[in-house]
């Protein structure tokens, strides 16, 4: 299989949009993402970091991406609100560790990252063991919370 990994050009921003939306409800977390909403993800992801939104292609076909954030923080740039993934149908097949590759090089060339934060799905083997095998650990010291502002505003009257 031929596997090129490359930036995103703005205008394949719905395509590679149809391919998140599909690898996220075909996963089955309880997300419901539509082309709309998918887009606008991706759309303010690759605004706020142009140079580090890296798409997979396997014969001029989309079928993945990675895109990520910088931030700065005390102890240098962190990789954040990292995107991963890999339509269904091509998973196993040394993409998503094409991408991750691609991604880490280019942020620690261009910007000297200490350290790469993310989320994946606590109940499920996969990814969580993907990304276990690769060197991520469950962070001992944080919880990734949310919350419905409205319950928050009410609960700090």
């Amino acid at each position: 299989m031929n596997i090129s990994i490359r930036l995103i050009k703005e205008n394949e921003i719905k395509e590679v949009a149809e391919v998140f939306k599909k690898v996220y409800n075909d996963f089955d977390v309880g997300e419901n993402w539509d082309s709309k909403s998918a887009t606008n993800l991706l759309k303010c992801l690759f605004d706020r970091q142009p140079d580090l939104f890296f798409i997979a292609e396997v014969e001029g076909k989309i079928v993945g991406g990675f895109v990520a954030n910088i931030k700065p923080w005390w102890d240098g740039n962190h990789l954040v609100e990292t995107e991963l993934f890999v339509d269904t149908k091509y998973q196993k097949e040394g993409i998503g560790t094409k991408l991750s590759r691609k991604m880490y090089e280019e942020a620690i060339k261009k910007y000297n990252i200490s350290t790469v934060e993310g989320a994946t799905f606590k109940n499920k083997k996969f990814p969580l063991a993907w990304h276990k095998s690769k060197g991520f650990e469950e962070n001992k010291e944080w919880v990734l919370i949310s919350g419905d502002p409205k319950l928050l505003l009410k609960n700090l009257e």
